[in-house]
């Protein structure tokens, strides 16, 4: 018997897939059988890509100042973008595409911080907390200081009332000792001529006891106001120690972005004042020019007006273009200052029963006269301190003289009171 031959048939895999080829046949003979996937294989089309495209974005300025690049996986969002440090991405977010399909590409916009936001991102990063906490510890701790103030101003009108009223009680007796021997007097021999005296006794014993009367009403209000004053400071305490009971010194970072601030509004109007030097020169050059073509001899002299007028503008426009220079270094000669002391004076402060908030030390007398100095810096200027070591936002112009009243150590620091409680300099940034 002879055997059927048996057609074999078998699938080539080709540069565009076993898939295609199958799929191509059946198209081909309008057949409808379904093949099975081999097993691990994916079902998706033919062309579909599982990896998604990266794309190149590039950060610019509002003048097109290229500032950095990134890759992100897909379309650049407000959340995938890592901004360059020193910038914001402007609001609303917009990216412009300037790249191809196969290799995307994006511009975005991006706007530099301003100086107060930096200086607000290093007192954050140097406390280790967000600035909401910073705030919120440091409200806590001025409460507590507060409280502790109060109570020791509590305890010293406490104290006076209680030396009044020792005072006042003394009185009493005296006056009392003193009426009781005319009163013996009086009794030993009646007609004794002592009414006068003892009018008078009795009328020192009857205010004696006024007065005591009057001091043990006020003594018993200093008691009730110290106990006062006790609890607040336990509850502002408690309530110090429950944020953590420490808190980095960062008061300087109070000064320094004050600076900020005025540095930052200064810079836009130095700005400001460089684009009316800019359109100042123009006016000036295009009235020369009118005066350089002018033949006209009465046309000439009005040309000849314009260009006094035009010099007279530049020459304005540089001199508040210069002052308002001057302005932006001298304010950045303080922010060196204040932030240099800002990193060398953060520090941990806890709080304890034996912390004086005012001061470390007593105040001593002190009398000189002193002359600011910054070693290595002849244009820095001096910051002052209150009494608590915090900056007031003050500056002395170096080389300035000045009367010395007071000395005491403020935080560590030996101290120098050059005038009230908010004129504290240390003693590194004075010559005697």
């Amino acid at each position: 018997m002879k055997k059927e031959k048996l057609n074999k048939f078998s699938i080539r895999k080709l540069s565009v897939g076993a898939a295609s080829v199958l799929v191509g046949v059946a198209l081909a003979g309008g057949a409808t059988t379904a093949f099975a996937s081999e097993p691990g294989s994916s079902t998706t089309q033919p062309g579909t890509s599982h990896t998604e495209k990266l794309s190149v974005v590039v950060f610019k300025t509002a003048d097109n100042k290229l500032v950095n690049y990134d890759v992100v996986k897909g379309e650049p969002t407000e959340t995938n973008v890592k901004v360059p440090d020193g910038y914001n991405l402007v609001t609303p977010f917009t990216k412009h595409s300037v790249g191809t399909d196969d290799k995307p590409e994006y511009e975005v916009t991006v706007v530099e911080k301003s100086l107060v936001e930096k200086v607000k991102e290093e007192r954050i990063k140097r406390a280790g907390l967000s600035y909401e906490d910073i705030t919120k510890k440091h409200d806590a701790k001025v409460k507590y200081d507060t409280a502790s103030a109060a109570v020791k101003h509590a305890k010293d009108a406490l104290d006076k009332a209680n030396e009044a009223m020792a005072t006042a009680n003394t009185a009493v007796e005296i006056a009392k000792a003193k009426l009781a021997l005319y009163k013996e007097l009086l009794a030993k021999n009646p007609k004794a001529n002592v009414k006068v005296d003892v009018d008078k006794a009795q009328a020192e014993y009857v205010g004696a006891v006024q007065t005591q009367l009057t001091q043990s009403f006020a003594t018993a209000e200093a008691k009730a106001e110290f106990v006062t004053a006790v609890r607040e400071e336990a509850e502002a305490k408690a309530a110090y120690e429950k944020l953590g009971g420490k808190l980095a010194d960062l008061s300087a970072y109070n000064t320094l972005e004050e600076i900020a601030r005025q540095m930052d509004e200064v810079k836009s109007t130095v700005e400001d004042a460089k684009t009316e030097v800019k359109k100042a020169k123009k006016a000036l050059y295009d009235a020369q020019l009118n005066v350089a073509g002018e033949t006209d001899p009465v046309a000439l002299i009005v040309a000849k007006f314009k260009l006094e007028d035009a010099t007279s503008t530049l020459n304005n426009a540089l001199a508040t273009y210069n002052a308002k220079v001057a302005r932006l270094n001298t304010l950045k000669t303080y922010f060196d200052e204040a932030h240099k002391t800002a990193l060398v004076s953060t520090k941990t402060v806890t709080p304890s029963s034996a912390e004086t908030p005012v001061a470390e030390a007593t105040e001593v007398a002190f009398s000189g006269v002193a002359k600011t100095f910054v070693k290595g810096h002849p244009n820095y200027a001096v910051a002052m301190m209150d009494a608590n070591g915090v900056y007031t936002g003050k500056f002395l112009k170096q080389g300035s003289r000045f009367k010395v009243f007071g000395k005491k150590t403020i935080k560590g620091r030996v101290c120098y009171r050059l005038g009230t409680q908010s004129q504290w300099v240390p003693a590194e940034f004075l010559v005697f």
